[in-house]
């Protein structure tokens, strides 16, 4: 089998290509912020408040490597970790005013780089891919369990 007609060697690639690129850009916009880091902010700047738990599952990490990633966001002053009002054993993330703020540096960077990737894509084709995809991951969670 050729590697090359294999669509989940697409799909990794895309992903690896994707991550390095978006952060080089935020990099150079002064930003250094792992793809990990990334698509946790998207998360909270989503939902603010989450707890670690809801991040791994988010994001497809294990509650270990979740725990570092947020300890390291934590260290940029992205986030808070705190006990939870309701109940104090769990522990809510919470963005801080920077990771409120870095917001306003990141999307239109991300956005600029997806709109770059996208445009000679048609809406048709990318609304055919975006189902796609999500059938797939639909998919591999029915599998895995």
């Amino acid at each position: 089998m050729n590697y090359d007609e294999i669509l989940l060697f697409w799909v990794n690639r895309l992903s690896f290509l994707s991550r390095r690129e978006l952060q080089s850009r935020f990099a150079a916009a002064g930003e250094v912020i792992a793809a990990e880091e990334w698509a946790a902010l998207l998360m909270l700047w989503q939902k603010d408040g989450l707890a670690p738990s809801e991040i791994a599952d988010a994001t497809t990490r294990d509650r270990a490597t979740t725990t570092r990633l947020l300890e390291r966001m934590e260290k940029k002053g992205l986030i808070t970790r705190n006990a939870g009002k309701v109940d104090g054993r769990r522990v809510v993330v919470s963005l801080t005013d920077r990771g409120h703020a870095i917001k306003k540096v990141l999307v239109p960077i991300a956005m600029t780089f997806v709109s770059e990737v996208t445009d000679s894509v048609s809406q048709e084709e990318l609304a055919v891919t975006m189902k796609t995809l999500r059938a797939m991951s639909a998919r591999i969670t029915m599998i895995d369990g």
